[in-house]
């Protein structure tokens, strides 16, 4: 009886279940036609991330320069817009360099304003990137690319520079130790020229940035790499606020290539130079040191006299029998006159620094004139003797205020930064790695640490068969 139920009644449960399944398929494929937002279609749906939030259309054209491509990448992103443009070239490393470069500045300001956005979202206002380039072809096969980068977000403005000096024949990126030929001492006389046409310029009378400047010019390969050659001049950039004061922008410094021949490379040399050059009352001959073999070196030392540093100085330079040039502030000799007669009994040079060691390019020429002839005036009455030679302080000169002292206005070639680090265990590596034949090297006798770390230098310029001379001796070779 039990069998025969069960057979009577399972027809109708299967119908009952196959018509319950229709009636829920049909519920679901409707629910999701009429819902847009509901979550069986999202299933499909890629995630929208910020990440791919602000994409540019980027095309490609052929410039007028044989070989190189301009691409333009531009974003009408209501809160991120920019608008980039960028060369590429038959070279792979160079389009790595500079793809690499502008993808790391979108990222950056990409970065930049989600960060305000996160911070409050509802004051955000739209940014910008700006990113431009100017292309100047040298000689046959050379190209200068300068890109300029404008960067705005709520917080800052900011506008930099980026270069790129190219073979087009090899494919190779070259910096400015290639155009100086590699040799450091070339670059330590730019550096010194540069120095002096920024103090003299009109452009940054009123804006220069004096300690920003010398420091954005030392004589080192990594602050010399934002260069361009163009109309026969080499091109120097600083970005804003790096040397002058922000609101001028982007400075550049420009010099002939006839006046720096003497300090490039054979391939960037100009065949027609006119008689005025960078080295212009040099010895360039091999009349000088190259030909009598002789390794000269001058050691200075500023700021002094100190009680008790410039006589644990003296004490080294005696043991190893090295002359040397110290280059005294008036102010100290006026109260050490003692020290400075010893200086002197020992057979060093006695050099004029300035009486308070201000910026000479900041001053009146009767400024100058008083901080020069006080100093002499005390030197005078402490060794009966004028001072031979004369540095400014900071290494801050320019025509003017060389035509105003009557004796040699002398800076250096390698600056050891011992005002700087005050470590006794940096002063001889950064000497060794700057070292070359008749360098005038800067340290400063009133640092205890420089007097501690001296002897380790004496010891390797003797070993090294470095004779010890004078600034005015030196002068003769260089």
């Amino acid at each position: 009886m039990k069998n025969e139920r069960k057979k009577r009644r399972g027809p109708w449960i299967d119908l009952l279940l196959i018509g319950a399944i229709i009636v829920l398929a049909a519920a679901v494929i409707f629910f999701t036609i009429i819902n847009p937002e509901s979550k069986f279609q999202q299933v499909d749906e890629p995630e929208q991330t910020e990440s791919n939030t602000v994409q540019g259309e980027i095309t490609e054209s052929q410039s007028s320069f044989p070989g190189i491509r301009i691409v333009t990448d531009i974003s009408n992103d209501k809160i991120m817009p920019y608008a980039i443009q960028y060369p590429q070239s038959t070279s792979d490393s160079f389009n790595e360099a500079v793809t690499n470069f502008i993808t790391a500045s979108k990222e950056h300001y990409i970065a930049e304003m989600r960060l305000e956005k996160n911070v409050d979202s509802n004051e955000i206002e739209p940014g910008e990137l700006n990113i431009i380039f100017e292309t100047y072809p040298y000689k046959e096969h050379y190209y200068s690319f300068v890109l300029k980068k404008k960067l705005r977000t709520n917080s800052s403005e900011k506008t930099t520079a980026t270069t790129y000096f190219y073979n087009n024949e090899t494919g190779e990126l070259l910096d400015i130790r290639a155009i100086l030929g590699e040799d450091l001492k070339n670059l330590e006389v730019l550096s010194t020229h540069i120095r002096s046409q920024i103090t003299d310029s009109v452009e940054f009378e009123g804006h220069l940035l004096e300690e920003e400047m010398l420091a954005k010019t030392e004589p080192k390969w990594k602050l010399f790499q934002r260069f361009s050659i163009q109309n026969e001049a080499l091109v120097l950039y600083f970005d804003s606020g790096e040397i002058a004061s922000p609101d001028l922008g982007i400075s550049t410094v420009t010099t002939s290539l006839s006046y720096i021949n003497p300090i490039l490379a054979e391939q960037f040399q100009e065949q027609m130079v006119g008689t005025e050059t960078i080295v212009s009352g040099q010895d360039t001959s091999n009349n000088g040191a190259e030909q009598d073999h002789i390794k000269r070196v001058a050691l200075t030392f500023d700021d002094g006299p100190d009680p008790k540093v410039t006589r644990h100085v003296l004490q080294l330079l005696e043991q190893y029998n090295a002359k040397a040039t110290f280059f005294m502030l008036g102010s100290r000799v006026q109260y050490y006159p003692e020290i400075v007669q010893e200086v002197y009994d020992a057979g060093h040079e006695v050099g004029n620094h300035t009486w308070s060691h201000p910026v000479l390019t900041k001053l009146t020429s009767k400024q100058v004139l008083s901080e020069y002839n006080s100093t002499e005036q005390a030197i005078q009455q402490a060794i009966g003797q004028s001072a031979t030679v004369f540095r400014p302080p900071y290494g801050a000169t320019n025509q003017r205020v060389n035509g105003l002292i009557p004796i040699p206005v002398v800076n250096w070639t390698i600056d050891t930064l011992d005002w700087k680090h005050r470590d006794a265990k940096q002063l001889l590596p950064i000497i060794k790695n700057h070292m070359h034949n008749n360098a005038i090297i800067l340290m400063h006798d009133i640092h205890v640490s420089t007097a501690e770390g001296l002897e380790d230098v004496l010891q390797y310029l003797s070993e090294e068969g470095y004779t010890f001379v004078t600034v005015s001796e030196i002068l003769k070779y260089r």
